[in-house]
């Protein structure tokens, strides 16, 4: 399995928790608690697979300077794109804090829930 079928493990895995939590929000809340989720859990996925098309825009057998620019600047940017889309989130649309937080928690654990299905990649990188 290489890198890029674990990335899209990792992307399937956290739209499938942000449903989750939108579905057990609509069914014990209303429809705002489920519309918060879908954001919360959308800007984790969103991040992620805009660090992961950044890692990889950069060519196979590129020299590692290079392909350790692209990594930290996408982890630089997606820092600072979770902040913003997090900030325009809580402060100008009309969602549950909680409901966002807990999505968005839930979709960062995807990288966790990922383990089991990657960990065969992981350890022939090795």
């Amino acid at each position: 399995m290489g890198a890029k079928q674990v990335t899209r493990i990792i992307i399937a895995i956290q739209l499938l928790a942000t449903l989750l939590v939108a579905t057990i929000s609509l069914a014990l809340s209303d429809f705002r608690a489920a519309y918060s989720a879908v954001a919360g859990g959308g800007i984790s996925t969103l991040v992620t697979f805009y660090f992961a098309s950044k890692v990889f825009s950069v060519r196979i057998g590129s020299p590692a300077a290079k392909v350790a620019q692209a990594f930290y600047m996408g982890e630089v940017v997606k820092l600072l794109l979770t902040i913003l889309l997090l900030s325009v989130a809580l402060l100008w649309l009309p969602v549950s804090p909680l409901h966002l937080l807990l999505a968005y928690m839930a979709a960062l654990m995807a990288y966790w829930l990922a383990l089991p299905f990657t960990f065969d990649a992981s350890v022939r990188t090795l």
